[in-house]
């Protein structure tokens, strides 16, 4: 996974994808296209430093790819299911099983308002 960090906007650092890459979930072919730009793992002050850093190769691919599914809703997918795929990916890429556990709650308990959004869209 190609990427580049800047500071782009009051939230903080942006990430930018520059070269597509795949990620294969449950027999589901996810595609990163080059250009895509995430904020990385978006979690609140008050819970980001015991779940992880914004930008940690732990939660990386997950919260890019998660932020893709969140954004554009492909057919056939649910919030559930994206919420699911990056407890799935981070527990992959080595982030332990309690704050794979907290990060997942605080997508199910605070990520409505990022889904409704983006349906509107």
């Amino acid at each position: 996974m190609e990427i580049s960090i800047h500071h782009a906007t009051e939230r903080g650092d942006i990430i930018t994808v520059l070269a597509e890459f795949r990620i294969v979930w449950r027999g589901r072919l996810i595609t990163v296209p080059a250009g895509f730009e995430s904020d990385g793992v978006s979690t609140p002050e008050f819970r980001g430093s015991s779940i992880s850093p914004a930008i940690d190769p732990r939660t990386l691919r997950a919260g890019i790819a998660h932020d893709l599914i969140y954004r554009t809703q492909p057919a056939g997918w649910t919030r559930a299911e994206a919420d699911r795929m990056f407890y799935d990916l981070c527990r992959a890429d080595g982030l332990s099983w309690w704050r794979a556990q907290k990060a997942w709650w605080g997508l199910r308990c605070f990520g409505g308002g990022a889904w409704r959004e983006n349906q509107s869209k």
